[in-house]
């Protein structure tokens, strides 16, 4: 670089960062485009969360429990976990203390249970029905 002003090479340096910033720009929309596709329903997306958190739950049972076709109540080691509807959310529970929402939106819930198999019946709010199996890991103390 010298003190005479702005030379050409300087120019065609200026103009190649340029292009390599605008081809990282144009593939960023790229990729973004098919990603919201998979995930522009977000009630789906919450659902899969729900099943997660449910399934991780249901790993090391030591009882079960159905109340009401809408509450579940499991013994994890030591400690009583509840899993149900409160207003249009369903949560769960620790020994009957705090409240960790884990799906919104619901009108309402019914569990089953056929075997080690515990299935989720729910209606959101919007009218769609949602059905999960879950296998229920019973380690009996």
């Amino acid at each position: 670089m010298d003190e005479q002003g702005y030379t050409f090479l300087e120019s065609i340096f200026h103009l190649l960062i340029t292009i390599a910033f605008l081809q990282l720009f144009l593939l960023f929309f790229v990729w973004k485009a098919p990603i919201e596709r998979q995930f522009s329903d977000h009630s789906a997306t919450e659902w899969e969360l729900f099943a997660i958190d449910l399934q991780r739950l249901l790993t090391n049972v030591s009882t079960l429990e159905i109340a009401d076709a809408n509450k579940l109540s499991l013994r994890i080691d030591r400690s009583t976990y509840h899993v149900s509807q409160s207003g249009n959310v369903i949560r769960w529970q620790k020994a009957g203390e705090g409240h960790v929402p884990i799906l919104t939106n619901v009108r309402s819930v019914n569990f089953t249970v056929d075997g080690s198999m515990i299935t989720a019946h729910v209606t959101m709010l919007d009218g769609l029905v949602r059905e999960r199996g879950f296998a229920v890991g019973l380690y009996p103390e």
